[in-house]
Parts: structure tokens; sequence; C-alpha cells
């Protein structure tokens, strides 16, 4: 049975800028047992020996919970500000036995392994220099497993290469060329309790008729729409945020991280090394602190509708706008992407399915010459249609 990891952040730790590769030996022949998505179960190719995942499923509750009463392990979240203040550092080592870090030349991501790497999961270039171990901060504790296999992220991919418009001609040759890492990567999630105090000024509409003269010389009338400001006031709204979620990678860019959502978060699993075994697990770039700052611009949005709700009317403008922030807590855990790149002069192009959803986003470039004569054909058939309708 495979054991689950400490329910303490201060008690093990990721190093940041990293990803591993998990592996285990299978009981009875001694080759590498790999997860089945899906089935949330570890299997051997060889012998078909099959070994279940010790961490039970559990909903994402939040809070300070224990266990359940069915005997399922509780998805703790955790204090914000005493995590910033307490949390430790551990070696990577420690995690990956014999490990070794390496950083890829191009794109700069970094990856813990305990066997040899050939390429960048992130940008597909070659994983060549060797660095020193980096230092650990937070554990994740919980995650969603890969629910779709290799071969179905594969047609998806196979299927998004072969429409690809406007491309260069040897880039579908390229890009079909490469393969599908299944990866992890680090996210967080913050709950907070925010309090705004504002300023704002609320807008009516109302209507006047106005007279005009048009091009003819011909006098008209018209309705015109108005706004009638009403004085600033002050006011303040309450808005409770569960589980906003953030990316703590830097490997991939932040629209196409946005577009993979939503995430089924409710079948958020505690940690196991037995769902990682076959994949790659990036550590975080993003700390604690700095996912936190993106979480509030996330936030922002909808304070501001509440603010605009709350003042009421047709229209406002908010002039101040003063957030806090009470009973901060967070959790950092893993959701599965398959993923591939290609290079094509000298740029990495990403494409990611959501492991979970079938949600697919890509990178791709484009030839110029391509959509310019495709333009120029468009430009000559409308020159056709204006010639013979103009002959008729």
């Amino acid at each position: 049975m495979l054991a689950a990891m400490s329910d303490n952040p201060e008690q093990a730790g990721w190093g940041a800028d990293s990803e591993q590769k998990h592996m285990f030996p299978c009981a009875s022949c001694g080759a590498d047992l790999t997860f089945k998505p899906g089935a949330d179960r570890l299997e051997c190719e060889y012998c078909g020996n099959v070994q279940e995942i010790a961490a039970p499923v559990q909903q994402d509750t939040g809070g300070d919970e224990g266990g359940g009463g069915d005997g399922t392990v509780a998805i703790k979240e955790y204090d914000f500000n005493t995590a910033l203040r307490d949390m430790a550092q551990r070696p990577a080592s420690e995690l990956v036995p014999g490990g070794s870090t390496v950083r890829c030349d191009s794109c700069g991501a970094e990856t813990v392994i305990s066997g040899q790497s050939d390429h960048c999961a992130f940008c597909g270039s070659p994983v060549v220099v060797a660095v020193e171990e980096t230092s650990a901060v937070i554990v994740p504790e919980s995650l969603l497993s890969f629910k779709l296999d290799k071969r179905t992220a594969k047609e998806s991919y196979e299927t998004w290469v072969r429409k690809l418009w406007f491309a260069p001609n040897d880039v579908k040759k390229k890009a079909k060329a490469q393969g599908m890492d299944g990866v992890y990567l680090p996210y967080w999630t913050y709950d907070s309790e925010t309090t705004t105090n504002y300023v704002g000024q609320r807008g009516e509409y109302y209507y006047v008729t106005e007279t005009y003269t048009d091009s003819e010389g011909k006098t008209k009338t018209r309705r015109v729409r108005k706004t009638r400001w009403y004085s600033p006031r002050p006011g303040r709204v309450h808005v409770t945020f569960d589980d906003v979620l953030i990316c703590a990678s830097e490997s991939l860019p932040r629209k196409i991280l946005r577009a993979l959502e939503p995430w089924d978060l409710e079948e958020l699993k505690p940690y196991d090394p037995g769902f990682l075994s076959g994949f790659l697990c990036e550590r975080y770039k993003v700390d604690l602190q700095g996912g936190f700052k993106l979480a509030e611009d996330r936030m922002k949005p909808e304070i501001r509708s509440t603010i605009r709700a709350d003042i009421g009317g047709d229209t406002q403008r908010i002039l101040v706008m003063n957030v806090s922030h009470d009973d901060v807590t967070f959790k950092h855990l893993l959701l599965p992407v398959w993923l591939s790149s290609f290079r094509y002069k000298e740029k990495a192009y990403r494409f990611v399915v959501n492991a979970r959803t079938g949600e697919v986003q890509g990178e791709r470039p484009y030839s110029w010459i391509k959509i310019t004569l495709a333009v120029l054909l468009g430009i000559a058939i409308i020159a056709v249609i204006v010639y013979f309708s103009q002959q008729q």
C-alpha cells in the first residue's frame, strides 16, 4: 500500500521551480508500475499486477475538518498568514532519492529526475544543464488524477494539428513528430472574506428631444439619452470567495491556463505519490504570497460588480475602493494536463489538454504569405462579383 503524505505543510515540501517524475516498482516482477487514468490504480504492463492507491476519495470541504465519519480523509485548508510565517524548507532529494535537478537551456524550466530526461515537456528542447538542488517549501496535499488517457489526448492533438489553417507548410510535420507528456501542474486555491469600503456615484438615464438638420436640409427630431449623476456617497460591501484558483506555474501562458478551466475541484483527492506514477510534476514558481496577489486580481471584478449593484441606478462610477481580506486560507494542489510542444524557427509552441474534461488549447505559428495570398484572393473574388453585377 502506498503511503500518503503528511497533512502538515510544515513537515514536507516541494522545491520551487522544478518538476519530477515518479515511478513505483511492481511487487511481482520489479518493472515500473504506471497509473491507469480513470481507474485510480497502478498497473504493471509486463505481468498485469494491479496495486490499488491508498488515498480515499474526498470532496473539497475546506476549513479545519478532520476525517469524515465514513473513514475518508478531509482535505484541509491552511491559514494564509500562519503559513507565511512558519513554513519550513526541505531539500528536493528527500522526495526523490538519488534525484538530480536539470534545467532546460531554452525556457528555463527546472526538473528533478531520478533517471534520464531527453527533452523538456514545456518547450521540447533537450534538458542538458545540471544545476544545484533547490530548496523546498509547501507540499501539495490534494490533486485531481488523470481521467483521460494518452491515446485520447493524442487524438485531440492530431485533430488540432490537421486544423492549422494558414500554418507554414512544414509546421504540421514538425508538430506531429512530437509526443505527449502527462504533467501535473501546481495550483493554489484561496478563500477569503472580503470587506470593501468604497465611494461611488449613482447615475440615472433620462431622455431629451433634440432638433437637428439632416444632410438634405430637412429639420428632424430625435431622442437623446443623457445621464443625471448624483453626489458621491460612501458604502461598504462584503463578498465571500471560495477556491479562487491560481496556477503556480510560469511555464505556460496564463491565457491558456485560464482557458482550461473550469476544473472539477469537488472531485479532489488527498495526495498519494501513486497518482504521479509515470507522470511529471512541476514544482511551483509562483509562491504562496505571489499567488494571493494574482487571486486578488481575480476577485476584483466580482467585488466591483457587487459595488455597482449596491450603488444602484442605471450606471455607476467607483471613485474609491479599499479591499480588506479576513480569514484567508489556502490549499496547494496538483491538476493534470497532457502537454505537447514543438519548436519552429527557434520558438516553442505548446498544446495542452485538460486531462479531466478534454478541453484543448494550443499555440501555433502563422504563415503571413498564406494569409496575404488569401486576402488578395478574397479581394479578387469581391472585385469579380462587383464587375459582373455592374455589367448586368
